[in-house]
């Protein structure tokens, strides 16, 4: 089979990619729109602060009882609102994360040196509400204790030395420092995005891969081309490559649409490392692997909406349980088995270390070995029974 002959076959494979909306939309179409919509969500960690909104029942007209008002709402994570309704009521409904009432005599008693008191209601077992009221008790107490600390400090020049030491030993007998570290390169709005690029390419060699290869014979036998190919010389593995080297040209057009949309998002690719080119022939790998796969199904499928439904099947669910789309740490234990058995995956996972952590060549080549290993063989598992499907079609066109 002349160099040209293979060619030709790529091009009617492209040719088909635009002619079939259904496979346009999926191949390329999908994973742009996908890849847009996970960076603009989720693209900018620093933009997407933590906050809780606070609803305030407020029964005591007194300066501390609203300088604690203030310190809540200058915090920079609560939206502060007044309710004058049963606040039991108005966090059951949905509309705060959690309530705070303030009685009366709340300022008096600070005051006077004797013990207040406020009241947080909160939803038992819903999260966000159970970390707003975790966030918002550690606030208060803290309050609490600036409030004491100063209060010694007033009276220090009374006290004497020993006692001072003391009270400020029950105010506060734990100190905490801090350091600042810098975040890690996937931290950073820039390595997020070149996350989910990587991550959008690995989906989409997912159904790229399936698309070409399980519904192969079904519509080469319907649009009568494999009748063409048997009455032929063509040898069956020179169709067997020209279908791989079809999905690879195929692959190669989406991830470098999908490339080129992620540096306009933002994403620096530019500081993948120079050894990327490990990154590339991994997906290769990856992508002939998945191909494989299609190709042992290819053979049991009898219609062109059995093998589109059957190819969306195996890859909806797997794009998100095997954390191609998602990160694998996202996803319970359990399911983590499947993400770390997955050729794909692994592979995907693999080139994302590369990318964002800074893997070198041996790590992210063992890591992937096992993965490399199975696609090898699902290819020639495939091969084998797409061989024999093409004898049976030769007995019985």
């Amino acid at each position: 089979m002349p160099a040209s002959q293979y060619l030709y076959e790529v091009y009617i494979y492209v040719k088909s990619i635009f002619r079939e909306k259904q496979l346009l939309f999926w191949t390329i179409v999908f994973p742009l729109v996908y890849l847009s919509i996970i960076v603009a969500v989720f693209g900018n960690p620093g933009g997407s602060n933590v906050s809780f909104s606070v609803a305030i029942q407020y029964l005591d007209n007194s300066t501390l009882s609203r300088t604690l008002i203030d310190a809540i709402g200058n915090a920079g994570i609560y939206r502060v609102a007044y309710v004058n309704s049963s606040l039991e009521e108005v966090i059951r409904g949905g509309g705060y994360d959690v309530g705070l009432i303030i009685p009366r005599g709340f300022g008096e008693n600070l005051t006077t040196a004797n013990q207040t008191y406020v009241s947080i209601v909160y939803v038992s077992n819903l999260q966000p509400s159970e970390a707003a009221k975790s966030s918002l008790e550690s606030f208060i107490g803290r309050f609490g204790s600036i409030y004491v600390e100063r209060i010694i400090e007033i009276a220090r020049s009374y006290m004497p030395v020993e006692a001072y030491k003391y009270a400020i030993f029950l105010a506060k007998p734990i100190s905490t420092s801090y350091t600042e570290v810098k975040g890690s390169y996937i931290s950073t709005p820039e390595g997020l995005k070149t996350y989910y690029v990587i991550s959008t390419i690995g989906f989409m060699i997912l159904y790229s891969g399936l698309f070409t290869s399980v519904g192969s014979i079904v519509e080469a036998r319907r649009s009568g081309v494999l009748q063409l190919i048997l009455s032929s010389p063509i040898k069956g593995y020179r169709i067997f490559i020209a279908r791989i080297i079809s999905g690879l040209v195929s692959i190669s057009i989406t991830s470098t649409a999908i490339i080129l949309l992620g540096i306009a998002l933002g994403a620096d690719l530019y500081r993948i490392p120079a050894y990327i080119w490990v990154a590339i022939a991994l997906l290769l790998v990856g992508a002939i692997g998945t191909m494989g796969l299609g190709f042992i199904i290819a053979p049991f499928i009898r219609t062109s909406e059995a093998a589109t439904a059957i190819a969306n099947m195996i890859a909806f669910p797997t794009m998100f349980l095997g954390g191609i789309a998602i990160p694998k740490f996202l996803l319970p234990s359990s399911l983590q088995i499947f993400a770390n058995i997955y050729p794909l995956s692994r592979i995907v996972d693999s080139i994302r270390n590369i990318a964002v952590y800074g893997w070198e060549t041996a790590e992210a080549i063992q890591y992937s070995a096992p993965a490399i290993a199975a696609s090898i063989a699902i290819l020639i598992i495939g091969w084998i029974l797409y061989r024999r499907a093409l004898e049976k079609a030769l007995e019985n066109p």
